[in-house]
Formats: C-alpha cells, sequence, structure tokens
C-alpha cells in the first residue's frame, strides 16, 4: 500500500475508473442510503459510467457476482453491509471483493469458528485473550468472505477451504504495529493483495485484490455527499499482505 487518502464526492461529480493499480472504497452510513445497498451501488457506478443510475444494466458471472453489462466499462467492483456502515470496492478491472462486519459481542465466534475456520486458524482463535479472540475472529471472517468474493465463488461452499494466516508483532496493547496475511488455502488461480482495516470502532474491514505478486495499491476512501455529517474514519491498517511498514494516515475531506 503505497498511500492512502480520503475524501467526499458531490451527488454530480464524475470520476474516472481507478488507474495505475488504485482501489476506491466507498464508504456510506446505512441511514443515508435512503434506496438501500443497491441504489448506493448504482448511484456510485453512475459517476464512473457518466450516466443516471437507472441507466445501468447488470449481469451476474457463474457463481452469481454482479458485473456492469452496460455500459460496458473496464472495472470491477463487490459490495458489502454490516451494522450501520456499507462498502463497495472499485477497481480497474482487477478482481475485487470487500467484506464489513459489525463485531457483533453477542456472537460465539468459537462455535462459529469451529464449524468454518481451518485448524490453524481455529488455534489462533484459541491462544487469544478472551479481550482480543472477538476481533481476531472478523480479521479471519472478513479475509475469508474478500477472498471468495474477489473470485467470484460460493460462500457457502469455500468458507471452510479458504485459510489464512495472520502474524501479529508481539507488541503492547495499543500500538500501530502491522500485521501480516498470508494465504493458506486452497492456493489462488492467480496472486492477490490483501489488506485488513479498522474502519471504524466494534468493525472490521477486508479488501482483497487479484493482482501482480508484491503489488502495492493506492488506496483512496470515498463517500457520498447528500449533505449529511461527513464520516469520520479510524482506518487503522491491521494487515496486509506485503509491504507492512506503511503505515496509511486519512481524514476525511
Amino acid at each position: 500500500m503505497t498511500g492512502l487518502s480520503a475524501r467526499r464526492s458531490s451527488a454530480s461529480e464524475a470520476l474516472a475508473v481507478p488507474a495505475g493499480g488504485e482501489l476506491h472504497l466507498w464508504l456510506c452510513r446505512r441511514e443515508t442510503a435512503t434506496g438501500g445497498s443497491g441504489q448506493f451501488l448504482r448511484e456510485v457506478l453512475s459517476r464512473y459510467a457518466g450516466v443516471i443510475p437507472a441507466q445501468l444494466r447488470f449481469s451476474r458471472g457463474p457463481q452469481g457476482k454482479p458485473a456492469l453489462a452496460a455500459p460496458a466499462m473496464p472495472l470491477d467492483f463487490n459490495l458489502s453491509d454490516s451494522g450501520d456502515w456499507l462498502a463497495l470496492v472499485v477497481s480497474d478491472g482487477a478482481g475485487v471483493g470487500v467484506d464489513i462486519e459489525y463485531c457483533d459481542p453477542d456472537r460465539d465466534v468459537l462455535k462459529l469458528a469451529r464449524r468454518c475456520f481451518s485448524a490453524a486458524e481455529l488455534a489462533d482463535l484459541q491462544a487469544c485473550s478472551p479481550a482480543q479472540r472477538m476481533g481476531r475472529f472478523y480479521d479471519y471472517w472478513t479475509l475469508k468472505e474478500a477472498h471468495i468474493k474477489a473470485a467470484g465463488g460460493s460462500l457457502g461452499r469455500e468458507l471452510e477451504s479458504t485459510a489464512f494466516a495472520l502474524q501479529y508483532p508481539g507488541v503492547p496493547a495499543g500500538s500501530t504495529a502491522i500485521g501480516r496475511i498470508a494465504p493458506l488455502g486452497p492456493a489462488p488461480l492467480r496472486p492477490a493483495w490483501y489488506c485488513l482495516l479498522q474502519p471504524f470502532v466494534d468493525y472490521r474491514l477486508a479488501l482483497c485484490c487479484v493482482a501482480p505478486e508484491g503489488s502495492r495499491p493506492d488506496l483512496r476512501v470515498l463517500e457520498l455527499d447528500r449533505g449529511a455529517v461527513a464520516i469520520d474514519p479510524q482506518l487503522v491498517l491491521r494487515a496486509v499482505s506485503s509491504f507492512p511498514q506503511c503505515i496509511p494516515e486519512a481524514a476525511c475531506l
């Protein structure tokens, strides 16, 4: 990751498709997405396409991943929502996946992990302190979903077979030291870049982008400007699959 910027996009502003390995991450409060996640998707993509949202036409891949059918454009995208937030990632055509999750304190994370995690992931979760365990569970969960969605796979069939190793430096609590992500299996058909963020308190967000090994995408964070209060993302970079020394800083403009 070579850089991170954040800004608002007005309702009438046209945007260029991400280029040069750039990724656009859109965040939106659920309360401001008056037409739901589907309308949010249309409003964002219409800014790249230069047409009104209703004119967009979509198709689906073999596993159901949506794609923009008309107008034809060199972009890929993926949508996720949880709790109070919606997230959408847009690329220049490279396969992308995003997953945002609210860290629900009432969820029995060990019970779910025993069903959906690899033995190594489960062992790591069990080794965590109770205070760390919930966050670590959602680190793994969001990575799994982002990976599967980037490839257009099936969550129901692939959650158990998709696995990651997370290595966090042994540093004092509250440190901003960045961890490292390594996919364990199954081996991806193409190399991919992974990133774990904490965008807000009690949330985790993972990104996956099919990209050449060693890639360092620039991540641009945007929101729709509907006259509402601006979002205030923390955007804490928790872990990345390469170049973990890069620490992003961002403020919503």
